[in-house]
Parts: C-alpha cells; structure tokens; sequence
C-alpha cells in the first residue's frame, strides 16, 4: 500500500521554493517518491546558435525517486521529445544547485541541472550524427503549484 501526502498552492499557505522543496525531501524525508507541478515551464530549443521558435507556457512535473542512499532519478514527463528519465549522484544539501554528472538516454547527451530558489533548469542536447541537426534544449521549470510526496512498500516501516 502506498502512503502518500499532497501540499498545493491553491490556498493560502506557499508551497516552498524548487531549492527547499528537493532538499527536504532528499535530506529530511522519508519518502522515496516526490512529483512536483510547477505552475510555469518554459521550453527553448536552439540549432546551430539559432533560437528556434518558442512554445507557449504551461504547467510542468517532475517525478523525482531516491533509488538509493546516493542514487536520485528524474522522471521528466513533459518534454516534446519524449518522457525520460535521467539519474544523478544525491548531492550533500550545500551542492544542491549545481546537480551532476547526468546520466541520460541516448540520444541526449551533455546534460546540466540547476536548482535555486527561484527555479530548476534542466539543458541537454538531442545528438545526431549530422552536427547540424543537433539541438539544445533548456526546460525552465518555476513556481512550484504542487508537492506530492509517496512512499512505495519499502519504505513503509519509516513511514
């Protein structure tokens, strides 16, 4: 049975920064699962050094799974590509805003996570054997809507 607990920013009471809200939860809880909606993602692409268009705003999750004692996995689930997910060493709480090295799926490569207060940037590069069709992409996630928080069987004795 999975134990779950949802804080959301319909009411009164904020909701932390992107910055406080993972270091909780990768440092004080414990929960192994945390989903957090955030009310604005914006999306650039560029080619070449070239902005491609912009896509309008909208809401954006992003489930985040301690694998580990060291081990964090993102599951990025509104990228235009595709929903991937993307692992990382579990940063000590002083380091938290500089995340890395990524491990990404082909065909993404160079990888960059930033987390402050104001927001978590994601950037990663969709590769091609052509260097001219390869594309860097930059996810921008800001204003945290809702935390979900989940516990999977084992870490219910915790819970």
């Amino acid at each position: 049975m999975e134990n779950s607990s949802t804080i959301s920013n319909k009411g009164d009471k904020p909701n932390p920064n992107p910055l406080q809200a993972i270091t909780d939860f990768l440092h004080h809880s414990t929960h192994t699962q945390l989903q957090i909606t955030f009310a604005r993602l914006d999306i650039c692409n560029s080619q070449n050094g070239r902005v491609l268009p912009r896509l309008p705003s909208r809401q954006g999750r992003i489930g985040f799974q301690k694998l580990s004692p060291h081990l964090l996995q993102l599951d990025i689930m509104d990228s235009l590509v595709f929903r991937f997910s993307i692992q990382c060493p579990i940063p000590q709480p002083v380091n938290l805003n500089k995340m890395g090295p990524l491990s990404l799926p082909r065909p993404l490569d160079q990888g960059s996570l930033h987390v402050d207060e104001e927001k978590l940037v994601l950037s990663f590069r969709i590769d091609a054997p052509d260097p001219s069709l390869r594309i860097q992409v930059t996810h921008t996630y800001q204003g945290i809507y809702r935390l979900e928080e989940y516990c999977t069987p084992l870490c219910e004795q915790s819970c």
